[in-house]
């Protein structure tokens, strides 16, 4: 059997995400990993973010969001933030999912990215300037404020 060696490793981190649909600012977070502490901590980042009047979370089925951690955060939040448990396998009921698809095709780009702190720069640099508004009779609009694969 021949091994070929890869070029790099597959280095990756995990982005976490909610988009304030009246705003349209998504607010997000970072981790070196997935996992319910690190969704946790964003749970957190998000409290601090809205510190003011109720928030629905909407959430898939994903493990990380059910598990014990995560429930037990749930119930001592449960006078202002709520979840609301979407159908399993139904990622275009989520509004954020467009954000993600919309953040992938732009840090894609056609290029490697060879340098995960470089990666990393450039989420937050693309999260940081995205304005999503759901709620036009025009449509749907997802842009940066200016041509992210120019200035990247």
């Amino acid at each position: 059997m021949l091994r070929v060696p890869a070029a790099g490793e597959d280095a990756r981190f995990a982005v976490y995400g909610a988009l304030d649909y009246a705003s349209g600012q998504v607010i997000w977070q970072t981790a070196p990993t997935k996992n319910a502490a690190t969704f946790v901590a964003f749970l957190d980042h998000l409290a601090a973010a809205l510190p003011t009047g109720q928030i629905l979370v909407v959430l898939d089925n994903v493990g990380d969001h059910k598990a014990h951690a995560a429930r037990r955060w749930w119930v001592a939040h449960q006078d202002r933030i709520r979840p609301l448990w979407l159908p399993a396998y139904s990622p275009e009921l989520n509004l954020m999912e467009r954000v993600w698809r919309y953040l992938k095709d732009k840090l894609a780009c056609h290029r490697w990215w060879a340098d995960l702190d470089a990666l990393q720069a450039a989420t937050a640099t693309l999260l940081d300037r995205i304005k999503a508004r759901f709620h036009r009779p025009e449509g749907i609009t997802l842009r940066p404020v200016q041509n992210f694969c120019e200035v990247a």
